[in-house]
């Protein structure tokens, strides 16, 4: 999959190597089940009408960037997380557009223009609720009057689970609360983040990488991933919920500096925190040890 960063002053030197293409269109942080049912939609019709299968997204999230409210923007993942998933689901270009003050100015129509028919693109693949131009006035019903009937727009419909729209606020706010076990009914697999080891004659620590989001303290039960290799554990997330905390005995099997990634099964119990901060050692049902000097 080619990645293609684009920004007001290097669009151009894009465009001669434009090909005719299908385009999906939106965020896509998690990319959960919502927006990979954009993407096949997108893969059928480029199967279909034998063209080249890309992908468009955004960035910084554009709140971060209109400022509607004071909030931390919260990601489920960063761009290369992102980039891995769709190469995996087929696509073959992904242009990745820096939304900024200027990009947000633009009208629905000069979004289009130079965005979408300057890039070759003849469908237009997006959520129901997918909004571009300033203000967001664009929307999948208005996309081929915005290209003078040169695009056809495709806007699929609600992705819902249990009556409930599949979203990456959704599963933001699921993951805040400790609902590990639920999250993969959304995103399609268990929630992965990417992290550094930090280790010494005492302690395993695990900072995340930038852009992934943790759950709220408290013990869970994880699968770590190293290359090849998967290992179940039960780790910590501290009370400020910036480091992921590993038995002692995992000092034999994490090496310091390295990085690895945690897929998130269960939160056990938000209780068990305070439990360990106060006893010396504490055994979780045959559960692996921690000691009391790694909080």
């Amino acid at each position: 999959m080619e990645v293609i960063y684009v920004n007001k002053s290097n669009r151009h030197s894009f465009l001669a190597e434009c090909e005719p293409n299908v385009v999906a269109l939106g965020f896509f942080d998690g990319v959960h089940l919502g927006h990979q049912q954009v993407i096949n939609e997108a893969i059928k019709i480029a199967d279909e009408k034998q063209l080249q299968l890309a992908c468009m997204s955004f960035f910084p999230h554009p709140k971060e960037v209109l400022k509607r409210d004071k909030r931390k923007i919260q990601y489920l993942m960063p761009m290369e997380a992102k980039q891995r998933i769709l190469k995996k689901l087929g696509v073959q270009k992904f242009y990745i557009v820096q939304f900024d003050q200027n990009f947000a100015s633009l009208t629905p129509e000069q979004f289009v223009q130079n965005y979408l028919l300057d890039f070759g693109v003849k469908y237009a693949v997006a959520g129901f609720d997918f909004t571009y131009g300033q203000f967001g006035k664009g929307n999948m019903d208005r996309i081929k009057a915005d290209s003078n009937y040169a695009i056809e727009g495709i806007k699929v419909k609600k992705v819902e689970m249990n009556g409930e729209k599949i979203s990456s606020t959704l599963i933001r706010t699921l993951i805040s609360t400790g609902k590990m076990d639920i999250v993969h009914r959304y995103l399609g697999e268990h929630y992965q983040i990417k992290g550094k080891v930090f280790s010494n004659k005492t302690s395993v620590e695990v900072v995340p990488s930038p852009y992934y989001l943790l759950p709220p303290p408290g013990v869970y039960e994880v699968t770590v991933l190293k290359g090849d290799e998967t290992d179940d554990q039960v780790v910590l997330v501290t009370q400020d919920a910036t480091k992921i905390i590993f038995p002692a005995h995992s000092m034999r099997l994490l090496k310091n500096q390295e990085d690895i990634h945690i897929s998130w099964i269960n939160r056990l119990s938000p209780g068990l925190f305070t439990i360990l901060e106060q006893q010396p050692k504490y055994n979780m049902m045959n559960k692996p040890v921690f000691t009391s000097g790694l909080i």
